[in-house]
């Protein structure tokens, strides 16, 4: 039994030796010629949870402003609440107008895994004119 490998472009299962995808007709190879954070980008819309999860956390600490809009977009579209955390946290080390609000969308939300992040970001900002 092969590997799974999955189109970088648009997430279908494809077998490791083809050379374009099936669906999106787009080249395989040709991913890797995109720039690192444009391949993180695109692992956004990947099948696995835990590597859009991977994509998320390395496009915040990298604080790349591109992602904004996709992350905003994964806000009403993605229903783990830990890759929600994940976009909360690298919205806020992006820190850009677009993020903050972005960010504003996110503070309703009604998991307490993700209001509680930004429940204990209040307390310590209170502490700090103490």
């Amino acid at each position: 039994m092969g590997v799974t490998f999955f189109c970088p472009f648009c997430g279908k299962a494809t077998p490791d030796d083809e050379k374009t995808c099936s669906r999106c007709g787009r080249s395989i190879e040709r991913w890797r010629e995109f720039p690192y954070e444009e391949r993180l980008l695109l692992t956004l819309k990947h099948p696995i949870l835990e590597y859009r999860m991977m994509a998320v956390q390395l496009l915040g600490q990298r604080m790349y402003a591109r992602v904004v809009p996709k992350l905003d977009a994964m806000i009403t579209t993605e229903r783990d609440v830990y890759l929600l955390k994940e976009i909360a946290i690298a919205l806020q080390r992006i820190n850009t107008p677009e993020a903050s609000r972005a960010l504003d969308r996110l503070r309703d939300h009604p998991s307490p895994v993700v209001h509680q992040l930004f429940m204990s970001e209040s307390g310590s900002q209170e502490g700090e004119g103490e």
